[in-house]
């Protein structure tokens, strides 16, 4: 059957080694992974960046059974789930910086459906998100994700992968990087709500008439959204430094999945 259109089985387990992976990682990194792009666009995209990249790789022996060949597909399964989630950590940490000042100013309680994640998100939490894709974008690292599939082929070579121990610890850095980008973008927001709650603790002392509650709320929401307006540049400048750091993330994982 394989002869008919001209290539050995070999060719064929190559294209679809490259074609898993290459899917894979467009299901899963950010931007690319948004529900509003259709599933048949993302597959349209990962068959031709397949066939771009399928003259580019060697091709690799054809593989002796059929639990080979299935053991090469979940490698590359595995490698562009992994590689994934670390190009989406500084995402998620985005999202979560923006639901902590929504937790604050007391938005919490009013969450959307996120048209990228189909998920319930908080209001500032989906605003900051929607920001940090467009920076994303604006900086052209969606160009980085591109590069680091052709990438990782040079890196990874087809047909499997080893899961060294280094991978968890990096992973675990990197998550730990995008906890410190939670902080960077929430704390002049939270520490300044913190620093209004304490002083409405001691005006409802000083006068236990006042409602602390009517005229804590709209204090809340004043001073959460100006100084989330004033702080905003910080996604900018935090979310461009840490764009240009992710192919250095995603090179660090996938070396830690070289068979050895």
């Amino acid at each position: 059957m394989l002869d008919i259109f001209g290539i050995s089985t070999a060719q064929f387990e190559t294209f679809l080694l490259v074609f898993m992976r290459v899917t894979t990682m467009l299901f899963v990194f950010p931007i690319f992974s948004a529900m509003q792009i259709p599933t048949q666009l993302r597959l349209g995209l990962g068959v031709v960046m397949s066939f771009m990249l399928f003259r580019l790789v060697p091709a690799v022996p054809a593989a002796a059974n059929l639990y080979d060949l299935l053991a090469a597909v979940v490698s590359q399964l595995v490698l562009g789930m992994i590689v994934g989630i670390v190009a989406s950590l500084v995402f998620t940490g985005i999202s979560f910086a923006g639901e902590l000042i929504d937790l604050q100013i007391g938005f919490a309680v009013a969450n959307i459906l996120s048209p990228q994640t189909q998920t319930e998100v908080t209001i500032i939490g989906e605003f900051e998100l929607a920001i940090a894709t467009l920076v994303f974008l604006a900086t052209n690292s969606h160009y980085l994700l591109l590069q680091g599939i052709a990438g990782s082929f040079s890196l990874v070579p087809l047909p499997y992968i080893t899961l060294d121990p280094s991978v968890m610890g990096n992973i675990m850095l990197f998550f730990g990087q995008a906890l410190t980008i939670v902080f960077k973008i929430a704390a002049p927001v939270a520490v300044s709500l913190f620093i209004s709650n304490v002083a409405l603790a001691f005006m409802a002392r000083v006068a236990p008439q006042m409602n602390v509650f009517v005229v804590g709320l709209p204090m809340q929401i004043t001073v959460g959204l100006l100084l989330l307006a004033i702080s905003m540049p910080l996604i900018a400048t935090v979310g461009t430094e840490v764009f240009n750091n992710l192919p250095f993330q995603m090179d660090t994982v996938m070396r830690g999945l070289r068979p050895h």
